[in-house]
């Protein structure tokens, strides 16, 4: 395995991570994140289901699938939709494993850091997005629409 990041390569690797961020919000309709587990990732009530304890979850962003959306220092804020449930959610820049577009035009695979560096800032910037309230209430079942992707090649028989 390789050697521990100094804080400033991990300082360094969250600007890269929300700089390549900001670009695909900026250029692209729709595009996901692969989000590892880590223990300042929050989303919502609902958290991570079954296997995405161990592999992590997809995201998708996007105009009809993010509602509210903050770019910070050390990581991502937005509301996002799950089903019909929208859930605040929390996305540390060390969390982040891949970034693509929905045509995987430009994929990204990055390094990801599963423990707490330590490392922290204020906010910084809110992205451009319309910010809507609702007062509903959410139904967090284990199950959910959960979005399975298989990231492996096809496989031949």
């Amino acid at each position: 395995m390789s050697e521990p990041l100094s804080p400033e390569e991990i300082l360094t690797l969250r600007e890269f991570k929300r700089h390549l961020f900001n670009l695909h919000w900026e250029k692209f309709g729709v595009f996901y994140i692969h989000v590892m587990p880590h223990p300042k990732l929050e989303i919502g009530k609902r958290g991570l289901l079954n296997t995405e304890k161990e592999s992590g979850i997809v995201l998708v962003f996007g105009d009809k699938a993010v509602r509210s959306i903050e770019s910070h220092n050390d990581y991502i804020y937005a509301e996002l939709q799950f089903g019909s449930t929208w859930e605040p959610t929390i996305i540390p820049w060390d969390a982040i494993f891949r970034m693509y577009d929905k045509y995987q035009n430009a994929a990204t695979q990055l390094r990801f850091l599963q423990v707490d560096s330590g490392l922290s800032s204020e906010p910084e910037q809110k992205l451009n997005n319309e910010d809507k309230s609702t007062n509903q209430k959410h139904d967090y079942s284990e199950e959910g629409n959960v979005i399975r992707v298989d990231f492996g090649g096809k496989k031949h028989e």
